[in-house]
């Protein structure tokens, strides 16, 4: 083979491994793109709460009203929600059997109070319920209530960041978790989560069977 044509087999070979490498970096760069979108979608909550309103969800006309009294700093309320509210929402709220109402009540931790706060904002937008998923993960890192981190679980949860941090900034509710407080103290509540079910006060263990009596299943 004439030093020709092994110039255009080499000139050949380099244009092929240049058209590789531009096509793999095309595809990482399609792959990360994906994940940026995709990524939030699966570290949301992924129980979606239809109807809910505010710090409520379910049906106003149901049988049995249920108050949960949790904080966002109590390992105990965050395995409750991860492990055993999705079958209580599914079972009782969703099939019209139970109005769902659920009160915060933070630690006198500073952070917790402003995660606290950081619900209110989220419940203006009807989005409390996937928002508050964020905050139990939250409480397991160092930081996990600094102001950008609730900014960002706003933006995981869909909510409109812009609309969610000017409600935090302005401190429109700074001190609301203080009705909260005060509304557990006189319904006798001294340890998280709590449960209200038609005015008598139970815990996590008693909530389904204390339903299913009212309810006479």
């Amino acid at each position: 083979m004439s030093k020709r044509e092994l110039l255009r087999q080499k000139r050949k070979a380099q244009k092929r491994r240049k058209l590789i490498t531009v096509l793999i970096i095309l595809l990482a760069t399609a792959a990360l793109f994906t994940a940026a979108i995709m990524l939030p979608r699966i570290l949301m909550n992924r129980i979606k709460f239809s109807g809910a309103e505010g710090f409520t969800i379910g049906d106003q006309d149901a049988p049995v009203t249920v108050v949960q009294f949790s904080s966002y700093s109590c390992g105990f309320c965050k395995q409750y929600s991860e492990r055993e509210e999705p079958a209580f929402i599914a079972n009782y709220v969703d099939t019209g059997k139970v109005y769902f109402r659920y009160v915060s009540i933070p630690s006198n931790d500073p952070a917790s109070q402003l995660a606290a706060e950081a619900s209110y904002c989220a419940a203006d937008q009807d989005g409390f319920f996937e928002y508050r998923g964020f905050l139990y993960e939250g409480f397991s890192s160092p930081d996990g209530y600094s102001v950008s981190n609730l900014v960002n679980y706003a933006n995981l949860a869909g909510l409109d960041t812009e609309e969610f941090q000017t409600c935090l900034d302005s401190n429109t509710y700074a001190r609301a978790f203080m009705g909260d407080i005060q509304y557990a103290q006189s319904v006798g509540v001294t340890y998280t989560p709590s449960f209200l079910v038609n005015g008598q006060l139970v815990n996590a263990n008693e909530l389904v069977p204390t339903i299913d009596v009212l309810l006479g299943q």
